[in-house]
């Protein structure tokens, strides 16, 4: 009996670890990051993107890209033509294209400019890094 119980207590473990924990609300993010200080990743996309659902579908199932997101970031996604969809008027603008993924810091500003279209896994574990390095060393950006 107890190793049927571990063995689900595992399997839902894994499920949990192997998908990122989104959120969906600008302000509850930044909340987030400034009780966590951790750095904001903010995916904006929309609907019918074709670039958007290969992001989702491949780079954001990559079972590393997922565990450093969970682990080092704040993960925000929202669909930028929702009318619940509230940013910033800066990152509303500088979103040009779909997906755009912006790395923010507690206040919800920019610590980098943002990486526009379908970005490959490789490609998002080196941004991840180095993400993570420039905010362990100079914290949030004012």
């Amino acid at each position: 009996m107890k190793k049927i119980l571990l063995g689900i207590l595992l399997s839902v473990s894994f499920v949990f670890a192997s998908e990122i924990h989104w959120i969906k609300d600008f302000k509850v993010a930044t909340e987030m990051s400034k009780k966590e200080h951790k750095p904001i990743i903010f995916i904006a996309t929309k609907d019918g993107c074709k670039y958007c659902t290969m992001l989702k579908t491949t780079t954001l199932k990559d079972k590393d890209v997922v565990k450093k997101i969970n682990e080092d970031f704040i993960p925000l996604k929202m669909n930028l033509y929702h009318n619940d969809a509230l940013v910033p008027y800066m990152i509303a603008v500088f979103t040009k294209g779909f997906p755009t993924i912006w790395f923010l810091n507690e206040e919800g500003k920019a610590l980098f400019e943002p990486i526009g279209g379908f970005i490959e896994a490789k490609d998002m574990k080196n941004a991840l890094k180095i993400v993570s390095e420039v905010y362990a060393k100079k914290g949030p950006r004012k």
